[in-house]
């Protein structure tokens, strides 16, 4: 197929458009090709900026574009994106947020891409695939309803970059094939919660807590609360035969 140029434009962060012309395609779920639209990604990134002060998505957007290879997926695209705000940082550090941002929706899509729009069936799935404890599945499966309406995803915004990079590469629960998160950060607090509590009311007062990031428990009470091996203990001592 031959490439085919496209004229791009933008409006930037005066109002004044910003025009750019560029041959590259990227690549759709369903494989077929599309041009760059630089005022799409633009617009998204815009999005994602709202409220922080300092921020050019204009400049973003086409630093990811400079460095994007053409045919590169969707997928490709949103982590370039995400890669390039997060290279901002030291020029201003509300780029940490917004990559923060960026990175939240790029999680959220990759757990609705699993047909997973819910917290409860997050925990289905999790179940399903052998992660998540029978008492646990039992519990959200009771109170569903109150644990879904529950979920904030707005405070995924209190967030720094590095902190939600180290929570979606080693916190959320990975589907055991294709590697991919079946839980968002909010369903990963939420699901922390359910495994140490009594009941739903309980549940979301923890959740409460976690997910405003006023208090976190430790590493094993993160990495286990709620799974089949729920062993939550920071540490502990084991007699020795003297």
């Amino acid at each position: 197929m031959a490439i085919t140029e496209d004229r791009l434009s933008a409006v930037g962060d005066n109002g004044t458009t910003v025009e750019t012309t560029t041959t590259m395609r990227v690549k759709k779920r369903n494989g077929s090709l599309e041009p760059v639209d630089l005022n799409k990604i633009v617009n998204a990134i815009a999005r994602a900026s709202e409220g922080l002060m300092g921020v050019d998505p204009m400049v973003v957007s086409t630093r990811t574009i400079s460095a994007l290879a053409d045919g590169s997926t969707t997928q490709e695209l949103d982590e370039l994106s995400i890669r390039t705000a997060a290279g901002l940082i030291v020029e201003e550090p509300n780029y940490s947020k917004l990559a923060a941002r960026m990175l939240a929706t790029y999680i959220d899509k990759e757990v609705r891409n699993q047909n997973v729009p819910w917290f409860s069936e997050s925990v289905t799935l999790g179940h399903t695939l052998g992660l998540i404890g029978d008492d646990v599945l039992e519990f959200v499966t009771t109170h569903a309803p109150e644990l879904n309406a529950a979920i904030n995803s707005q405070r995924d915004k209190n967030f720094e970059f590095f902190g939600l990079r180290t929570v979606y590469d080693r916190y959320l629960l990975r589907h055991p094939e294709t590697r991919k998160v079946i839980e968002t950060p909010q369903y990963f607090f939420l699901r922390v919660a359910c495994g140490l509590s009594a009941d739903a009311d309980e549940a979301i007062k923890f959740y409460d807590l976690m997910s405003s990031l006023a208090y976190l428990p430790s590493s094993p009470t993160l990495f286990n609360s709620g799974t089949t091996h729920p062993q939550m203990s920071s540490c502990y001592l084991l007699d020795s035969p003297v």
